[in-house]
């Protein structure tokens, strides 16, 4: 959905929040941050000019569309992250001082909120730095570096560009929960059978375990869910893409990684798509 304001300026804007807050009070807004977002990735090129000349009055009042805590944590690291802002305490806008070229160079490396989320931007802190290195190596093998980005973090690869695995391996690779269910792979791992039985079972399992931290365990989502789906899947291709980065010989183990994906992918992942269009990891 495109929320590009029809002409330009201030007032365009005002309408578009305006509207928007109306069907927030309806109570028909599911997701005000990821809107906000998209009001802002639209009509970047407004805000942006405006922000460059000390005017952040519209970044304000997109920001205030956010209603909960986390919400506006999450949208407070996108805004300043892409725009030469700082949202204080009150959820005010301020100016912040940035060299033209600084900008400018932070513009061409926009991504849109939703991939910001699936980036892991909610939760951990992205860089600009980090994106222009992902880009310059997804850039050797696909034309749209954003395409392509969109396209891994909804189903990971296990052969992905290094700086684009590192980032989101930091907050993939525990293996914590499988290990717990005994899942195990490679030369003194489970045989296949094993493995495809203790994966299912993490998959419908309700996970009240107190041998983890109650956040961990919030990323495993619920019982027999795409949710949960995806963090085993994400979990096994980021274990996977070690190994290969690996000089040890973890071949095995790459193997039984590969074949468990793919075991995810026919079992499981087709009942979810016609829930959510999303991309399923590849091994080669």
């Amino acid at each position: 959905m495109s929320l590009n304001v029809i002409g330009s300026g201030s007032k365009s804007i005002d309408a578009i929040v305006k509207a928007v807050k109306l069907v927030q009070a309806a109570g028909y807004l599911k997701e005000p941050a990821q809107c906000a977002g998209q009001i802002l990735y639209d009509n970047n090129d407004l805000f942006l000019r405006r922000a460059i000349h000390g005017d952040v009055a519209l970044i304000t009042s997109v920001f205030a569309i956010a209603r909960s805590k986390p919400e506006k944590a999450g949208l407070k690291r996108y805004i300043e992250l892409f725009y030469p802002v700082i949202i204080n305490a009150d959820g005010v806008a301020k100016w912040r001082r940035t060299p033209q070229v600084d900008i400018e160079s932070t513009a061409n490396m926009l991504i849109d909120y939703d991939l910001f989320k699936r980036l892991g931007g909610l939760n951990s802190e992205i860089t600009i730095e980090q994106l222009k290195q992902i880009r310059r190596e997804i850039s050797a093998i696909a034309h749209d570096w954003r395409r392509y980005l969109t396209s891994f973090v909804r189903w990971p690869t296990t052969d992905a560009p290094p700086s684009l695995a590192s980032l989101l391996d930091s907050g993939w690779v525990k293996a914590g929960m499988l290990s717990h269910y005994g899942y195990h792979v490679g030369q003194d791992g489970q045989p296949t059978a094993s493995r495809v039985k203790t994966l299912a079972k993490i998959f419908n399992a309700e996970l009240n375990i107190d041998l983890f931290e109650k956040r961990y365990i919030s990323e495993w989502s619920t019982p027999s869910s795409l949710g949960r789906l995806m963090k085993m899947a994400r979990t096994i291709a980021a274990l996977c893409r070690n190994a290969k980065r690996s000089p040890h010989n973890f071949n095995q183990a790459i193997n039984d990684w590969e074949q468990d994906l793919e075991h995810l992918r026919q079992t499981y992942y087709h009942t979810f798509l016609n829930l959510e269009a999303l991309s399923w990891p590849e091994t080669n």
